[in-house]
């Protein structure tokens, strides 16, 4: 069995949206170059059978998109791609016909969440089409994401009813669907509903957050355990929330990566979640954590 059930590789940390969620990141905008992602993908081969292809950006904005795709398709590793979906027309052949492609998910809470950026009039329908014609030719999951159902700030109504329209759906069936899960709406198609992602504030010391490692109980997080991520620069971090590159660990350009995960550095931070505590600032300021403990 390999070390990591996935591996987060950000090809870019560039975005063409300014959604309300996002806190950004405090790093310099960067593109993975094609080469350099093929090293990393050789480096992690023995490791991983899947990839990621995000932490922060959208993967699509990267302009060479269709040659990752074909660079892992050689390797043999699996892709799924997280995407706001407004660039899907641009590579609508490419993900079509990728063999390295398994999943899908697309931001659609990204159309109620906009600070200053336009989203195009069609672009849940242009979404939907890109469903229909990839799960009527190819086994692709594909996921329809709106994380926003927490605030009542936005109105999903439409959204939910083109959803309907599409797919045939009883009028009430967002309303009956269980707090945080998905339903499936077709063969590989699902829709995932949920509050608004909180990311991880570094900025607050363990006695600033009131629901610290101590105040939460036993401390747990898959980071480094089935997980880690790799940033567009090389950086590698423990899990897919170090945005900021918080806790690097090395660099999967210059260092062994088998090294890197079996660090002094790594081995603490495993042992402390083994042993239900937070040994990283980062990990103390994270909510997502509370899934697990």
């Amino acid at each position: 069995m390999k070390r990591f059930k996935k591996i987060y590789v950000e090809i870019t940390n560039a975005c063409n949206l300014d959604c309300s969620f996002c806190p950004g990141t405090l790093r310099g905008k960067r593109f993975m170059p094609a080469a350099s992602f093929e090293m990393a993908v050789a480096k992690i081969r023995p490791f991983t059978d899947y990839i990621y292809l995000h932490v922060m950006g959208e993967p699509l904005l990267h302009p060479e998109f269709p040659e990752i795709l074909a660079i892992a398709g050689v390797s043999g590793i699996k892709v799924n791609i997280a995407t706001n979906g407004t660039l899907i027309g641009k590579y609508h052949d490419t993900l079509l016909k990728s063999d390295a492609l398994r999943q899908i998910n697309f931001s659609i809470h990204c159309s109620e969440m906009q600070r200053k950026a336009q989203i195009p009039a069609d672009y849940i329908p242009r979404i939907l089409n890109f469903i229909g014609e990839c799960s009527g030719t190819r086994e692709i999951y594909l996921v329809l994401r709106l994380w926003n159902n927490d605030l009542g700030a936005y109105d999903n109504a439409g959204i939910i009813s083109l959803i309907k329209d599409r797919f045939g759906l009883e009028s009430d069936f967002a309303a009956q669907m269980p707090h945080g899960k998905g339903i499936l709406l077709a063969r590989n198609v699902f829709l995932s509903m949920g509050k608004t992602f909180e990311w991880p504030d570094i900025s607050r010391g363990k006695n600033d957050n009131p629901e610290g490692s101590h105040a939460c109980g036993r401390v747990f997080c898959l980071g480094l355990r089935d997980q880690c991520a790799i940033l567009a620069d090389g950086t590698i971090v423990p899990c897919c929330l170090d945005k900021d590159a918080a806790i690097p660990l090395g660099n999967i350009f210059t260092d062994d990566f088998s090294q890197v995960v079996t660090s002094s550095r790594a081995r603490e931070i495993l042992k402390g979640f083994s042993e239900g505590r937070a040994v990283e600032r980062l990990c103390e300021n994270c909510g997502f954590r509370r899934r697990f403990s």
